[in-house]
């Protein structure tokens, strides 16, 4: 979860002003985090009160139930943090919160938790299709949200990136064949549509060599950059689980992004991955 906080935060400077190179100040003084990192810390809550996750559909039904208000909650709490317009007419509106059919990137930005939390490839699929239909619906929103949590699932499971590629090739897009980082660096444009985006976020991870090379290569392709960067930067935190990565994450903590009440969060929820881990 902390890989995308960090990919939104450091993306955001960048969403309405790209920046088509790598070379940038990691941690601008200027920066920080948006309703990506707000949308998945209420996923993370939510999961987090349902652990261990009951999968029937009793169970998901419940957790829906429950993300729904947590959502609505969150957007009273930080009312002022970008969200889209739908999204935000949805959680601060009446009408009984339906879902609105969304193909939106929103449902890939705020999946990562399901990612650590699911245990089996059916369990991430089950899992984010329920995260990701309380709003968005539409069958590619799930699609794009399934697609980053897999990848998530299969790089902590320790999954190479062509074992990644392959699957996400033949179950989600098969675009990821045809894209090049020079000519999304040229030509690509903001694209909030999942079809359009977490195609790209995939991209940018499987090119990279290390955390840092992944966030800075999804800053550098342009779009709309703070959820790129957090979907790339959510699988890139999986799979570079190393000593640079630590440091990175480290130093990100000791600054001011994130309150303290924050801060909690983000440790709730890696005390219980870490807890998962070693059962």
């Amino acid at each position: 979860m902390l890989g995308a906080i960090i990919g939104d935060t450091v993306g955001t400077r960048y969403e309405w002003k790209n920046h088509k190179s790598k070379n940038f100040e990691l941690f601008h003084r200027s920066s920080r985090f948006s309703d990506d990192s707000v949308c998945t810390m209420a996923v993370a809550e939510t999961l987090l009160d349902h652990c261990p996750i009951d999968y029937s559909q009793k169970g998901l039904e419940a957790i829906k139930k429950d993300l729904v208000n947590n959502f609505i909650r969150y957007v009273k709490t930080y009312p002022d943090v970008g969200y889209g317009g739908r999204f935000y007419e949805w959680a601060t509106g009446k009408g009984g919160h339906l879902p609105y059919n969304s193909w939106g990137n929103g449902s890939a930005m705020r999946i990562s938790p399901v990612g650590w939390i699911a245990n089996t490839e059916e369990e991430v699929m089950k899992l984010a299709k329920a995260v990701s239909e309380v709003t968005h619906n539409h069958p590619e929103g799930i699609k794009g949200a399934q697609a980053t949590a897999m990848c998530i699932f299969m790089a902590r499971q320790g999954k190479n990136k062509e074992e990644i590629k392959d699957y996400i090739y033949d179950h989600f897009y098969p675009i990821l064949d045809y894209l090049d980082y020079d000519e999304l660096v040229k030509t690509y444009k903001f694209d909030v549509s999942c079809q359009g985006s977490v195609p790209e976020a995939i991209y940018c991870f499987l090119i990279s060599n290390s955390f840092e090379d992944a966030l800075r290569t999804a800053v550098s392709i342009g779009g709309d950059t703070d959820t790129i960067c957090c979907m790339t930067c959510s699988i890139a935190e999986a799979f570079y689980q190393n000593e640079d990565t630590e440091k990175l994450f480290r130093q990100f903590m000791s600054m001011n992004y994130l309150s303290d009440q924050e801060k909690q969060m983000v440790e709730r929820f890696n005390k219980q991955i870490l807890k998962k881990i070693g059962s």
